[in-house]
């Protein structure tokens, strides 16, 4: 299988979390094939940059020139150049190769630690950025590169603006600095502004985030995205990396690359963001606490509405299933709005009697579960298939009509026994998918005690 090559140029960070240890997992998450110029080594941990050690420049040349003898190279992307001597031979290397690359413009750890040389700035405007094809600066970053005191959102546009003055095709200036719940990134391409906003996640340094966000945008590009659709996709991916990501010392965080990450919705609302936020996080308390046998034969979905949803599309549900593996309970799926039928028509069905009731799982039927929901006190309703009139499009909108009807009122818990070549099921509804799990625990406690 033919894979696209795709080039960090950057320093090595012994802690794996940074630099090109974060950009070849960044490749590889793209299904991308990675290859590296090493700039620079770095003695450093979660905490500190203890030690950096410069490789001789004639040494850097060569592992250019091994690479593209052989390679044929898509996209590049430049990493931590630290002084004058490496940005002049990476410059005549990349321009030799007719090679625009995305410049990260790493200047400082996140540590606090320097990770660049005085004489780095000045040689970067010079060299590197008339030749670049995107610069992805932090606040401090493009500080240094405009002297502009970035304090509000005019400033960020006008340094956009000087920085692509210098030469390069595109400048990404990262808001991550700014105060605030939400977190704007703002792309320039000269002539047009695009903002990527998410909100931001409390409590985390994420150690390598800004060279996974350029190697990501690199990778996309390599796979042929526009910019402004590349920035998108890698935010959305590296926002999913900081919020997974975990401890390996004792000092920063750094990014979770795994590839069962839950991407945002790209295209989505703040309401759908936080609608699928929601979800995730009662699926992930779900998985980590159900017992398997509560799974059904076809799996388990589990959805949640956007306020007043007319539509499948306006439920966000599971692209798979939650199923069994080796005694455990596994998402086989990714989170998205439009991908249910089933789960999504019971809560249309439910939305349409109460606008509140906007989220629903289903769980394996036994009668044993459905008598200690009625122990516990839920409102319990059923229908039965052979009931179903003939011209019925949607068996369980119809089964959820049919039940508030009988009741005169929404239920918790909906069931139903089964009949030929179908599952009987247990559907557990609530206001919001935190409702729906607080529902589940109590089964979970009774059953136990």
């Amino acid at each position: 299988m033919e894979k696209k090559i795709a080039l960090s140029i950057a320093g090595s960070d012994s802690s794996g979390g940074a630099g090109i240890q974060a950009d070849l997992k960044s490749f590889s998450y793209l299904g991308l094939h990675g290859v590296t110029v090493i700039t620079c080594v770095t003695a450093q941990n979660t905490r500190q940059v203890r030690n950096i050690y410069k490789l001789p420049p004639d040494f850097i040349e060569d592992q250019i020139e091994s690479l593209f003898d052989d390679f044929s190279i898509t996209a590049v992307k430049t990493g931590m150049l630290y002084d004058e001597t490496i940005l002049k031979v990476v410059t005549k290397k990349l321009k030799a190769y007719h090679i625009k690359p995305v410049v990260d413009p790493v200047m400082v750890a996140t540590s606090g630690d320097a990770l660049s040389h005085p004489s780095f700035i000045a040689s970067l405007k010079q060299e590197l950025l008339p030749q670049a094809l995107m610069v992805t600066a932090n606040i401090p970053e493009a500080r240094a590169l405009t002297n502009i005191e970035i304090t509000k959102q005019k400033d960020i546009e006008n340094a956009c603006k000087k920085i692509c003055e210098l030469g390069p095709n595109y400048t990404l200036l990262k808001g991550g600095h700014f105060s605030g719940n939400m977190v704007t990134d703002i792309l320039y391409d000269g002539k047009n502004f695009y903002t990527f906003t998410l909100p931001r996640i409390p409590q985390k340094k994420a150690h390598g985030s800004g060279c996974t966000l350029s190697a990501l945008i690199t990778g996309f590009l390599a796979l042929g995205e526009l910019p402004a659709t590349a920035v998108n996709k890698a935010k959305h991916i590296v926002w999913s990396m900081i919020q997974e990501g975990y401890y390996p010392g004792d000092g920063s965080d750094v990014l979770n690359h795994s590839s069962t990450l839950q991407i945002p919705p790209l295209a989505g609302s703040n309401e759908q963001f936080l609608v699928w936020l929601q979800l995730k996080t009662a699926i992930d308390t779900m998985v980590s606490f159900l017992p398997p046998q509560y799974i059904p034969e076809v799996g388990m979905n589990f959805a949640y509405a956007l306020p007043n949803a007319k539509t499948p599309n306006d439920v966000c549900a599971i692209d798979g299933r939650i199923t069994k593996h080796k005694g455990r309970l596994s998402l086989c799926g990714t989170l998205d709005f439009g991908v249910s039928k089933h789960v999504a028509s019971i809560i249309l069905a439910a939305m349409s009697y109460d606008a509140t009731m906007r989220s629903a799982v289903n769980i394996r039927y036994s009668q044993k579960t459905v008598d200690l929901y009625k122990k516990i006190g839920f409102t319990i309703g059923s229908f039965d298939r052979q009931n179903e009139p003939s011209d019925v499009t949607s068996t369980m909108e119809w089964g959820t009509k049919y039940v508030i009807a009988e009741l005169g009122r929404l239920p918790d818990v909906i069931y139903d026994t089964g009949s030929i070549g179908k599952e009987p099921m247990i559907r557990v509804l609530g206001k919001n998918p935190e409702e729906v799990i607080l529902k589940i625990q109590k089964l979970r406690s009774t059953s136990i005690s």
